[in-house]
């Protein structure tokens, strides 16, 4: 009875661990895979907070900012960027109801606020050297001034101020440090340093996914048993002393590990959870990517190896125990537990003092040797140091303070267009309460203030830009007579990505073309698989899941030229698993440079000095070595009698292969009576062969042996076994969509950007990718809508869908009713050189060549325009350059393998609008904002907008406060520069030979020098609809009342029938935008 109790109890504080734990992984976002990188909000586990809260939480747990430095924002006020009157109107729920008389002035509170906003005046300054000081200019009113301070500006005893000191430590160990951090800033060890070093070798080769030579051995024990195996073997990581012994006695759980160090270090319950964050927060790149896989139970890599948060901290919190104890135990004489080091700092306040200032430097060199001397010598002699520290320097630091403060009032003298001398004829008291304003609004808290004036700027102007719009329209008129609308040459639907407006304004400009924003996704949540991949790409929002899956294959009619096909892709595979394996090898390289090194030297000398012809002369090899293949989408789902049918091809065909890759057998000795009879055999689960397989193999030159083998490998590595058949087969069924799906797909995407009405006779559904050579980003230039992937799968599958009589038949039924000659066009735009690819031209019928041809020659026109747009924004390039200049311009960056920056991606993204092109169809908006078609009138039901608002919304916020947080604190939340990326693990990238995983964006995608390109400002979303049915949504969806109520973005409604502007407050409530359009 007592042993089951106790296993009761252990799983009872298992579970409660992981609880703690997943709520300490609140504080890191999760990170995906550097090939499918998704935008997301680094912080987006915290949006239930409001989001200055979350920007201090940002700041406890990974050191990182949430406003630009104060420097930049006052550039912007200088450039006019932000307007003085906004910045009043963002101060004024700080300001106080107080005046000072200064002079001939009565000074506001509000003043001084400002003054220290626009004028720097809370910005620490260094104290100028003595012989400067001496030929300031304001040097007599200073020191005057100081005078006068020294009788109200005092500071509490030495002895206090420590104590004072202490206690906050006390309370901040735990929640705001680690003891691994206390004994970093306190002893001056490097324990955190040492920590994640070890953590960084340990993941970077359990979590690598086939790009080490050498993987790892054991990892299918996971994370923590595949280092407790491995880590025994070791001689004294980071000098603990019989390591081996102590890691082979760890618990086999990682939790019960887990809890053994936090009940070592004495960790209270209380603080464990934000002791937790702050273990995870010290390497936040590969815990969010381990968080990531953790909860991506299906990904191949998981479940083969596992991992999750539980185990990463195992092994951290063991490293930190052992390290704190020795650090503490050899400087201090005490264990390294919590309650241990809170009643040294408690007790020890002269030692404790003096140690910290030592390790952060700001000690005079005599003193910061004696401290040495002590700490070495293990002396008594704390406090005989401490007492004279207080009698020499205190009073010296003291006056320094009292003249910094002196300086401040002089600075904000001037800033107010003063004289300073007037500050003498002002009591001590006046000149004291002027030194508190500006110390109550230190530096830290100038951010917000600077954000909201900086919004406040692009608001009035974007809103007041769309109200004049608004007013001169006439659209809304015309489309109540619509049956004298004529017929547009055709209908364009690109992806909301901000880089779609400009194209979208140019080829409006060509002809009398509509375009229509729609998510990039196209309403297709589809799982892909492209033809000769092994993979499937999701192709949809990861906030969301598919159902359907959809498969590349060649077209029927090109059955004769498919194997050829094939077996010239296995040659070249063949060649490059090669050139690999003699790369990788031990011996092989040493020849390889000799009698190669001429063959690697020609793509070098290629990409570096003519890579526009050095991309075009490998496009035509690669052409003649493997012709490509006109392709079709499996988009009618099969029925079920042809599913059997399907997956014993499928098995054949890997039978083949199979045999092929460990026989050798020549394709024209393997027979289908063999590959079916292995197939059947292997399956079975038998392991002696029946006669018509024994047969069958002895024709084919098989040995039983070699037979037996080779049954087992099929089930074992090939997957030709019960359970795999199954779980083929539930994926085949899962594969295209029904005719009521089809239906429900199109007919929900046009209803949504109100495109059921008056179609022409081309519709281009137009998704978008980007091309680019030696970019580990490229995937973040690609479809964010599609989870970082192209999009012309979408494209193609809404398409085809549409093109479906039976489908077209039920819309009809609908009340959608599309014109017999309107024919669906799949296409994808590059967003990096602007050209246009048209998918599956064989099915447009013959009847639209004219149509087509046309709508080609004007793609060509937009492509030329949106280039010679596209490079005015690149500060490389100094002058306007012609058509053909920019298009050769354009495509050597998309093939430059020095090239930083190929484009800049989503870089500016500030707006969301969702209404109807007329709303915007008149305007240049640079490529900044978000375009989602709507019509409010066809979506009685209110679905659409609530599938908008909580979708294609949702994604344009985590795109918007990627770039945010990158271009604020770069080195935290973003990539940092490309200069030192290296790829790790076919995973992501680190910074130099050995980094955290870098988060967020590079350096060159925000920032143009050191002044940022991308202006970091939260999303402000634009709905043309009625606000009763906005406010609807909102209480019906937790994340919407957390994006508005909390600040993390601005909602501005459009009343239609009134054309008025309306902004939603964090309060709930809608206050008119009057003319002027200010908040």
């Amino acid at each position: 009875m007592e042993s089951l109790d106790r296993t009761i109890d252990i799983e009872t504080r298992r579970m409660e661990l992981r609880g703690v734990i997943r709520l300490a992984g609140e504080v890191i976002a999760q990170y995906w895979p550097m090939r499918t990188f998704v935008h997301h909000n680094p912080l987006h586990s915290l949006e239930y907070l409001p989001f200055e809260e979350t920007v201090k939480r940002g700041k406890q747990f990974l050191g990182g900012n949430g406003y630009l430095p104060s420097h930049l924002y006052r550039e912007y006020l200088r450039s006019g960027r932000i307007q003085l009157r906004h910045l009043d109107a963002a101060l004024m729920p700080l300001a106080q109801d107080k005046y000072i008389t200064l002079g001939s002035r009565t000074v506001a509170h509000g003043e001084v606020l400002c003054a220290c906003l626009v004028e720097g005046l809370c910005t620490p300054t260094e104290e100028p050297l003595e012989a400067h000081w001496d030929h300031d200019p304001h040097h007599q009113l200073v020191e005057s001034l100081t005078d006068r301070l020294a009788s109200v500006l005092t500071f509490p005893d030495l002895r206090e101020k420590i104590q004072t000191v202490a206690q906050g430590d006390q309370a901040a160990l735990g929640r705001w440090i680690t003891l691994s951090h206390w004994c970093d800033q306190t002893l001056g060890t490097q324990i955190v340093n040492q920590i994640n070093s070890e953590l960084i070798k340990w993941c970077e080769a359990f979590l690598d996914e086939g790009h080490a030579t050498w993987p790892m051995p054991g990892r299918e024990k996971g994370l923590y048993g595949a280092w407790k195996s491995l880590a025994a073997l070791e001689w004294s990581p980071c000098g603990i002393a019989d390591s081996r012994r102590k890691i082979s006695l760890l618990p086999d759980h990682p939790e019960d590990a887990l809890l053994d160090s936090l009940d070592a270090l004495a960790i209270p319950t209380e603080l464990r959870q934000d002791y937790l964050s702050l273990q995870l927060t010290a390497l936040p790149g590969w815990a969010g990517f381990i968080k990531w896989r953790a909860e991506e139970r299906d990904y191949a890599w998981q479940r083969a190896y596992p991992v999750g948060l539980v185990k990463y901290l195992a092994i951290r919190l063991w490293y930190a125990k052992e390290l704190v104890q020795k650090a503490c135990k050899e400087e201090l004489g005490i264990d390294g537990q919590y309650q241990a080091v809170t009643d040294y700092m408690q007790g020890n306040t002269s030692e404790y003092f003096l140690r910290r200032e030592r390790v952060a430097g700001r000690l005079p060199a005599a003193y910061a040797e004696e401290v040495d001397r002590l700490g070495h010598q293990k002396k008594h002699g704390w406090e005989g140091l401490f007492n004279r520290y207080r009698t020499d320097v205190v009073p010296r630091q003291e006056r320094v303070a009292q003249r910094g403060a002196a300086k401040q009032l002089c600075a904000l003298a001037l800033a107010l267009h003063l004289d300073p001398a007037a500050l003498l004829d002002n009591s001590p008291a006046d000149l004291r309460q002027l030194v508190d304003w500006m110390k109550d609004f230190p530096e830290s808290d100038h951010g917000p203030v600077w954000l909201k004036a900086f919004e406040a700027g692009y608001q009035e102007q974007l809103l007041g830009t769309l109200a004049r719009a608004q007013a001169a329209s006439t659209s809304a008129a015309r489309r109540l007579s619509e049956h004298q609308a004529e017929r547009p040459l055709s209908q364009s639907v690109f992806c909301i990505d901000v880089r779609s407006e400009p194209f979208r304004r140019h080829l409006e400009s060509t002809g009398a073309h509509e375009t229509y924003g729609f998510a990039g996704f196209f309403a297709a949540f589809i799982r892909y698989r492209a033809w000769g991949k092994e993979h499937d790409t999701e192709q949809f929002p990861v906030i969301m899941r598919a159902k359907n899956e959809i498969r590349e294959i060649p077209r029927s009619y090109l059955d004769h030229a498919l194997s050829k096909h094939e077996s010239r892709t296995r040659m070249v595979h063949a060649g490059h698993t090669l050139l690999h394996d003699l790369k990788e090898n031990v011996v092989t390289p040493y020849v390889m440079v000799e009698s190669l090194g001429w063959f690697y030297g020609l793509p070098i000398f290629g990409k570096t000095l003519l890579p526009l012809l050095y991309r075009r002369w490998t496009a035509w090899l690669r052409r003649i070595l493997v012709p490509s293949l006109a392709t079709t989408l499996t988009v009618d789902k099969l029925p079920p009698a042809e599913t059997a049918d399907v997956l014993a091809a499928e098995q054949q065909a890997t039978v083949r292969r199979a045999l092929q890759e460990r026989t050798g057998l020549r394709s024209s000795r393997i027979t289908l009576e063999l590959v079916e009879a292995l197939r059947q055999r292997a399956l079975s689960g038998e392991s002696d062969p029946e006669p018509p397989l024994t047969a069958a193999a002895t024709e084919a030159g098989l040995s039983s042996d070699v037979l037996t083998s080779f049954v087992a490998a099929l089930r074992q590595q090939y997957g030709i076994n019960q359970r795999a058949s199954s779980r083929q087969k539930e994926r085949i069924t899962r594969t295209g969509f029904t005719l009521e799906e089809q239906a429900v797909t199109v007919e929900t995407a046009l209803r949504m950007m109100g495109l059921t009405k008056h179609l022409a006779r081309l519709v281009l559904i137009c998704g978008h990718g980007s091309t680019s050579d030696n970019n580990p980003f490229e995937s973040a230039l690609d479809c964010g809508a599609c989870g970082g992937n192209e999009g012309n799968p979408n494209a193609r599958v809404l398409a085809m869908m549409a093109n479906n009589r039976i489908v077209r038949e039920r819309l009809a039924k609908s009340g959608i009713a599309i014109p017999s000659d309107t024919h669906f066009l799949a296409g994808q735009v590059d967003t990096t050189t602007d050209e246009v690819q048209l998918y599956d031209l064989e099915d447009a019928p013959p009847t639209h060549r004219a149509d087509l041809a046309r709508l080609v020659e004007d793609l060509k026109k937009t492509t030329s325009l949106t280039n010679q747009e596209r490079c005015t924004r690149f500060p490389d390039v100094t002058s306007t350059l012609s058509a053909q200049g920019a298009a050769a311009h354009v495509r050597r960056r998309s093939v430059d393998w020095s090239q930083i920056r190929p484009e800049w991606g989503l870089s500016g993204n500030t707006a969301f609008i969702i209404g109807h092109r007329d709303l915007t169809k008149t305007l240049d908006l640079t490529g900044r904002v978000f375009l989602h078609s709507y019509d409010y009138r066809e979506d009685p039901s209110n679905r659409l907008l609530e599938v908008l608002l909580t979708g294609p919304q949702v994604v344009a916020q985590w795109i918007n406060m990627e770039h945010y947080f990158s271009a604020v604190d770069n080195e935290v939340y973003g990539g940092g520069s490309k200069i030192y990326h290296n790829v790790v693990g076919r995973i992501g990238i680190m910074s130099g030979p050995w980094s955290d995983l870098r988060l967020g964006l590079a350096r060159q995608t925000v920032m143009n020098g050191d002044v940022p390109y991308h202006e970091p400002m939260r999303l402000l979303t634009v709905v043309a609809a009625p606000r009763e049915r906005i406010e609807k949504l909102i209480a019906r969806h937790e994340t919407l009342e957390h994006y508005y109520r909390n600040e993390w973005v601005h909602l501005v409604a459009l009343e239609p029938e009134e054309g008025i502007f309306y902004r939603y407050r964090p309060t709930g409530e809608w206050v008119r935008i009057d003319e002027t359009f200010g908040s």
